[in-house]
């Protein structure tokens, strides 16, 4: 064997345990370690036996797998007996540390009796003494133990024990401590508590992965006792999403299930209950499994129809009843093994209580769910079903929507028998028409069929009237050959059977089928229409006139288009109710089209109302309209409850694709507000819901989600959604292409791909050109330089010279900043590569652009740089007196991070002097300033 040959194996098996270390958590992190380990083993490499056995406990805690642990600990345990040479120090840490996670994992194991449990909190108080740590972790394993078999008194004793004892560094990190005494102030009612205990988690930045979000499951039982439903609602949103999809959630997520279940989120609760359904299968734990179980038999009661809804559970497929039977048995099941370990009822009694859980106050989540269906109709309109249709069908056809929507809603679902055929079908038609909102294409389908039943009713007139209607449905999926033969039905049946409101109607689809054509001929029909109207029909005049208004809208006019519907409006009370809607909704959309934007957006508000007079598929249609306006304006965050109805009332009555672009408008609300997770996961709902042949708005979803997603800190999900609005985008839109491409790079930058960066940086600098924008192009190229100039100085000055080159004069709007930017960012790129002299001179050319864009807090900056330059070339003196430039040039605008830095660098260059820093008047200055 040659002499390199042991070195190449330890380097082997030192690869083996440090390429893990980017693997997500997970069985495949588990078996690599694992493999590591036996490779140790065989080579007889003990240390690395050690470290991989080590990191293969951690990797199993963070899979929840405490079980998994008992092997490989053994073996820790052995060979720190056999051979304690193999423990560095590092080594020797960690496993004094693990030896705090095997008690929690035998708890939650009714295999494990109560004696090896208490034997092994005993072994980790024994090995705390003879090491000279604190028992403060060791109070917490007997308070957890005391607590589980429901000895209150002793469980409160040991939790004051752990709170008087001293931390040390073998105590889980401050904000675990704060999650853990807040979990045990809720398992014992003390809600406030927890909320106070819970402060400083949620207010100061925390570098503990579990936290805040531990903080915030554990937190949800007391926001919703206290009433504190906003906390509530934030807290959930937050705390799932961090773990969603994850091992480490699933010890969680019976906190999220019973949430859902209580504040009437039943439906968002079924969709966490299908994406973890393994957990029931094939849980970290049997106490993980019973939690989970409790909670899921609790949401699935709050679903009225679960016996419709079918479940898949490993291999079995099971309604929504039988897996709330078997959560049931399996929660109550797992408590009783618990219970006869421990010999008490403590287990059981806490899913007992789970089952029974009242409900809280309800709860709007980001996305919200539906709203109230139509009201019952007063007992008198029950008296003659024949009567109650044929007032409904009359006040209909009239334009009286809310009293004939409220007498239809009277009517039994099933008419067979109650009423004459004809009638039966008139009813149909206006059934079809106030019932969820189907695709165009499914309503005429629908419709077709009801005009067959009337034909065959001789129900003439009615079928006239339907024709009309058919033929402007058909006309709004442009299939005119179509709609043109219903006008022309509509229109000879009408003449037939004399009636004039027939004829007029179909007046007005055959203008609409003209408008763009011929307006001259659609101006006639209108014309024609609003003669019959007024001779026979007065009260249909409006509808006449708005159509007009319509034509003219067509044309361009919108000036004259708002005139006659504000004559209209004035004259409101002149029409029926469906005029008056349409009349208002109009005005609404003239105005917004004419800029007059705050008058459209009151104009909304009055349309919104005046549509919920009765509940309908017009109120989510005038909520839409409405939401559509602050979508594409900059109100939208100021809104936010318009746009939250907006998706409400589309759940109720339209179609899935609606309920997705009103969640898209939606969005807008959140982002302007700053509510990203709220705007990521209504983005999602919209993702869910929009059919992906709708291209455009899909793509508008992914680019809104990714915004959401980068603002998170989600950059893997950013990444995804720019490539997925890359793979629609229309290749000829340049502009769009180039952005997307910068925000991408962007995304890639943080995600530390460096080469993915620079290769969309790149691109997004060509499309610039492509698009005749110098400015982005450059603006592009100096990110380029940022990707690859760290690591390449040569690539990224070359990017930055390009950069330059592209920058027009300085009377371009953009242009002098960008070189700003290019030059600044030149200086950075030149000290990183420790070129510190000539960082310094560009950095002197960098200021003169401070000067020239009057910007004093970054001139401030970079004389704080230009010192900080001198100090990496030992020119002290001249580093202090450039530190004293920079807090000269501080305004009183400047923001506490550039008066921090000078400060900083003004310090350093005095310690560097070994000159006094506190005493220094500038320094307390600056100090005195900050503190303010």
């Amino acid at each position: 064997m040659s002499t390199s040959e042991p070195d190449e194996s330890r380097d082997r098996v030192a690869h083996m345990v440090h390429a893990t270390e980017s693997m997500p958590a997970g069985q495949a992190k588990c078996e690599a370690l694992e493999r590591a380990a036996r490779a140790a083993d065989a080579a007889g490499f003990t240390d690395y036996a050690v470290a991989a056995r080590l990191v293969l406990v951690n990797a199993y805690r963070e899979i929840r797998r405490y079980d998994l642990m008992l092997t490989p600990f053994a073996w820790l345990r052995t060979t720190e007996r056999l051979h304690p040479e193999a423990f560095d120090e590092w080594a020797l840490h960690q496993f004094n540390w693990m030896h705090k996670w095997l008690p929690t994992g035998l708890l939650g194991d009714p295999r494990f009796s109560l004696e090896q449990i208490g034997s092994v909190v005993e072994e980790l108080a024994e090995r705390y003494r003879q090491q000279g740590y604190s028992l403060h972790p060791v109070h917490d394993k007997l308070r957890a133990v005391a607590h589980h078999i429901g000895d209150t008194e002793a469980a409160d004793a040991h939790f004051a024990a752990w709170r008087a004892a001293e931390p040390d560094e073998m105590s889980d990190c401050a904000a675990c401590v704060v999650d853990s005494q807040v979990g045990y102030f809720v398992s014992r009612k003390r809600f406030t508590e927890a909320i106070d205990a819970a402060g400083s988690v949620l207010t100061e930045p925390s570098d503990c992965a579990e936290q805040p979000h531990g903080v915030m499951a554990s937190l949800l039982e007391a926001y919703l006792a206290t009433g504190r439903l906003d906390e509530a609602a934030h807290a959930h949103l937050v705390s799932y999403r961090v773990v969603r999809d994850t091992p480490q959630a699933r010890s969680a997520l019976h906190a999220h299930l019973r949430f859902c279940a209580l504040t009437g989120n039943a439906a968002r609760g079924l969709d966490i209950l299908s994406r973890n359904l393994d957990v029931l299968a094939g849980p970290p734990s049997p106490k993980v499994r019973q939690d989970f179980a409790a909670a899921a038999a609790l949401l699935l009661s709050r679903v009225p129809d679960r016996a419709d809804r079918m479940f898949r559970l490993g291999e079995q497929a099971l309604t929504g009843e039988e897996l709330w039977a078997h959560c049931v048995e399996t929660a109550r099941g797992t408590a009783k093994k618990f219970d006869e370990r421990n010999g008490t009822d403590a287990a059981s009694r806490r899913v007992e209580e789970t089952l029974a859980l009242p409900d809280a106050e309800p709860i709007v989540l980001a996305v919200p769910g539906t709203v109230v269906p139509l009201r019952d109709s007063d007992p008198e309109d029950l008296a003659d079903p024949v009567d109650v249709a044929e007032r409904a069908c009359v006040a209909m056809d009239g334009g009286s929507l809310f009293t004939g929507a409220r007498l239809l809603a009277a009517l039994p679902a099933d008419l067979d028998g109650l009423l004459p055929d004809g009638l039966a079908a008139r009813v149909a038609v206006h059934r079809t028409w106030l019932a969820r909102r189907a695709r165009p294409e499914e309503l005429i389908d629908s419709l077709n069929g009801i005009l067959v039943r009337l034909t065959a009713a001789g129900e003439d007139a009615a079928a006239a009237r339907l024709h009309s209607f058919l033929a402007d449905l058909l006309s709004s999926v442009e299939r005119p050959d179509d709609a043109a033969e219903h006008a022309r039905l509509a229109l000879e049946i009408s003449r037939r059977v004399g009636d004039p409101i027939g004829v007029m109607r179909a007046h007005l689809a055959t203008a609409d089928l003209l408008a763009e054509t011929d307006p001259e001929r659609a101006s006639s029909e209108v014309d024609e229409a609003e003669r019959i109207a007024v001779a026979q029909a007065p009260n249909r005049l409006g509808g006449v006139r708005k159509a007009r208004a319509e034509l003219l809208e067509r044309k361009g006019d919108l000036e004259g288009s708002l005139k006659i519907i504000e004559a209209l409006a004035a004259d409101a009370d002149r029409w029926p109710e469906s005029t008056r809607l349409a009349v208002s909704g109009h005005r609404a959309r003239l105005l917004a089209n004419l800029g007059r934007i705050e008058e459209s957006v009151e104009q909304f508000a009055h349309f919104v109302e005046v549509a919920r007079t009765y509940p309908g598929p017009w109120v989510a249609e005038a909520l839409m309209q409405s939401a559509s306006l602050l979508d594409q304006t900059d109100l939208a965050g100021s809104h936010l409850p318009v746009l939250i109805d907006a998706v409400a009332a589309a759940r109720t009555y339209l179609t899935p694709g609606a309920v997705g672009q009103a969640c898209l408008h939606l969005s807008a609300g959140y982002l302007a507000a700053g509510r990203d997770i709220e705007a990521a996961e209504t983005l999602e709902e919209a993702l869910r819901l929009m059919p992906t042949a709708f291209v455009g708005p899909v793509a508008d979803i992914h680019y809104r989600l990714a915004l959401a997603c980068r603002n998170l800190g989600e950059f893997d999900g950013a990444a995804n959604h720019f490539d997925a609005v890359l793979a629609t985008a229309d290749d000829g839109d340049h502009g769009l292409r180039a952005h997307v491409l910068f925000q991408l790079g962007d995304a890639r930058l943080e995600l530390g791909d460096y080469p993915g960066a620079a290769a969309s940086f790149r691109e997004s600098a060509a499309t610039w050109q492509i698009a005749d924008n110098p400015v982005a192009a450059a603006e592009s190229l100096v990110k380029l330089a940022h990707a690859a100039g760290l690591d390449d100085l040569q690539a990224g000055l070359l990017a930055l010279d390009e950069a330059a080159n592209l920058l027009p004069d300085d009377s371009v709007p953009g242009a002098l900043d960008q070189q700003a930017d290019v030059i600044g960012f030149r200086v950075a790129l030149l000290a990183h590569h420790q070129r510190f002299a000539e960082a310094l001179e560009v950095n002197q050319r960098t200021e003169e652009y401070a000067v020239r864009l009057g910007n004093s807090e970054w001139h401030a900056f970079l004389a704080g740089r230009a010192a900080r330059l001198r100090l990496d070339l030992g020119q002290l003196a001249a580093a202090e007196s450039d530190a004293r430039r920079a807090a000269a040039l501080l305004t009183d605008d400047a923001g506490d991070a550039t008066v921090g830095a000078v400060l900083g660098t003004l310090a350093r260059t005095l310690e560097e002097q070994a000159k006094t820093v506190d005493t220094d008047p500038l320094v307390r200055e600056l100090t005195d300033r900050l503190s303010q």
